[in-house]
């Protein structure tokens, strides 16, 4: 019951937050203008804080398998959804359109940031949350790379995307850590990006609430029955197997099997909704798979984080 209560008092305020952004938006203080900059503002200032301040002082970082597996496994993870869900696309839309391409990488695309920081660190500890950010390093390059290609085809535009600030940064607080330059950081500069960081994750997820009521009145859910019931089957049902199975067996670090856990239970995330803003896909698909499956996740997170830890042999444990 205590790892319950500490899974939803981890999850929900992520949820009302979203809820915040999205009654903002209902009354027009977040406004669709303000979006462009707030959202570059969150990608290229705040979460890039946020990882730096996570990443620089790590001494689990300093395990050469906490360096270099996090970002493959990540890339893989998001390529296995993609996979799946490109196989499935035809059948949940009736369309190998823009509406199947980008039910394809809603599947494949969990939510790997704002949702498992928080609760990275509430169950399993800081240290974790810095493995989670190196693993998020492939979750970004397989979501503008491949995701980009399967909605609109170009490599060179995919290539360009995939090498963004969170990327460089992640790298750069790699090397900081690795070589101990954090500790001629001083104290007023690392405060002052830790600060930053703090930020990044409320405003995060209050734009996306917002952008999220942009395309919740398109939504017919009775008329895309099939797109909502497929997604959950897929992203809360068969695809957290796969990702515990590779955790239990995976030779990799406790720290890496700590966030794969949590991955595995993620809904869909609400970056596709960008992507096919961008790249000519389908808004109203890419939303309906992230409500429903959010939706839904509220009751399996605790549960496939609980059957999860028992079958891969975790214990919760966070400061």
């Amino acid at each position: 019951m205590a790892e319950f209560l500490k899974v939803l008092s981890a999850v929900v305020p992520v949820f009302l937050i979203a809820l915040l952004g999205f009654s903002l938006r209902r009354l027009n203080w977040l406004t669709k203008e303000a979006d462009e900059s707030l959202l570059k503002v969150s990608v290229n200032v705040l979460l890039p804080c946020l990882a730096f301040s996570k990443i620089s002082n790590n001494p689990e970082l300093l395990k050469p398998e906490n360096v270099w597996m996090p970002p493959v496994v990540g890339f893989l993870s998001i390529g296995l959804g993609m996979a799946v869900g490109w196989v499935f696309r035809r059948f949940a839309t009736g369309s190998t359109d823009a509406r199947g391409r980008t039910f394809a990488i809603s599947i494949g695309v969990f939510n790997f940031g704002f949702v498992p920081i928080p609760l990275v660190g509430s169950l399993f500890g800081e240290d974790a949350v810095g493995v989670l950010f190196v693993f998020n390093v492939g979750t970004l390059l397989a979501m503008w790379s491949l995701g980009v290609m399967l909605l609109h085809g170009d490599l060179r535009t995919a290539m360009r995307k995939a090498f963004n600030v969170p990327v460089v940064v992640v790298t750069v607080a790699l090397v900081v850590n690795t070589i101990g330059v954090h500790v001629y950081i001083p104290g007023l500069v690392s405060d002052t990006i830790e600060a930053l960081g703090l930020c990044a994750i409320p405003m995060s997820i209050m734009l996306i609430g917002a952008m999220m009521k942009d395309h919740f009145s398109e939504c017919d859910f009775r008329s895309s029955f099939r797109v909502c019931w497929m997604s959950v089957v897929l992203r809360t049902g068969l695809l957290p197997l796969a990702m515990i199975a590779l955790a239990k067996w995976l030779p990799c670090s406790t720290e890496l099997r700590q966030v794969l856990l949590v991955a595995a239970a993620m809904p869909s995330a609400a970056f596709p909704l960008l992507i096919a803003r961008l790249y000519g896909g389908s808004p109203v698909v890419a939303t309906q798979v992230a409500i429903v499956t959010t939706l839904v996740s509220l009751g399996t997170i605790p549960l496939w984080l609980r059957v999860g830890a028992a079958f891969i042999g975790l214990e919760f444990g966070g400061r």
